[in-house]
């Protein structure tokens, strides 16, 4: 596999991988995107990802145009957050992969996943001293068996060689899923969702890992609470976003259709 956006290989990664490779031998898989046997991403989902490119807002990510907002539109909302950034946009075959991720315990994809992020870091020239993965509920935990962010914060972590600290941030309230909510909606639902167990975070620059991001509320809400306890510096980094369609926003959208086939 090639380690996007990184030329160096380091050695916990290496096993990491080595590992993968190995359960691939003996467990060939299906590509996450197309379904393909013999890969877990195949060569031409790859190319079918494109990255998001300028112009954007400089604060949430969203592309101008898919944006259905002013130009000021998350200032108000995004207020301890710095920003966000976002590889892709939440489509097919991407989100193809995510969903499996998610919900159909396709972990293996995480590490491919997390390298576009290590490519977002590296194009930020970020200096950052924890990698926070966004938490999820007890109830979604035990239902789920893991959460897809700390699978995806991992192997990045060991790519731009930061601590991860999956035991600083806790989601303490059980809140619905944000998908089909408005922006007040989601807001709403996660308010007062998350809480802080850990000291040393005073004057700490830190990257929030999510795997879809659509509006910033959730991303927003975990800054708030890491913000009070002295965080300096938060950005949130996802694999994709979740754009405004005529039918909704892309994550509701694509939902829809699965559900229909």
């Amino acid at each position: 596999m090639t380690f996007r956006g990184t030329n160096i290989h380091p050695k916990p990664l290496r096993i990491n991988q080595i590992v993968w490779n190995l359960i691939d031998l003996i467990f060939p898989p299906h590509c996450s995107g197309c379904d393909i046997l013999g890969y877990r991403w195949c060569k031409d989902c790859e190319t079918s990802v494109k990255k998001i490119s300028p112009p954007f807002c400089l604060k949430c990510g969203s592309p101008e145009k898919f944006s259905y907002f002013s130009k000021d539109h998350c200032i108000d909302h995004l207020q301890s957050i710095d920003f966000i950034r976002s590889y892709a946009i939440y489509e097919p075959p991407l989100s193809n992969a995510i969903k499996k991720l998610k919900y159909q315990n396709d972990i293996g994809i995480a590490q491919v996943l997390a390298f576009y992020l290590v490519e977002l870091y590296n194009d930020l020239n970020l200096n950052i001293d924890y990698v926070i993965p966004v938490p999820l509920g007890k109830n979604r935990i035990k239902e789920r068996g893991y959460n897809q962010a700390s699978l995806i914060a991992k192997p990045f972590s060991l790519a731009i060689g930061r601590p991860m600290k999956t035991q600083a941030l806790f989601r303490y309230k059980e809140t619905k899923s944000q998908v089909g909510l408005s922006r007040e909606e989601r807001s709403e639902n996660v308010s007062g969702a998350f809480t802080v167990d850990y000291s040393n975070l005073l004057g700490k620059n830190i990257i929030l890992i999510d795997d879809v991001t659509t509006t910033g509320s959730t991303l927003e809400a975990c800054a708030r609470e890491l913000k009070n306890k002295g965080a300096k510096n938060i950005v949130g980094l996802t694999i994709a976003r979740a754009v405004n369609t005529k039918y909704g926003f892309s994550d509701f959208v694509s939902n829809q259709e699965i559900t229909k086939t």
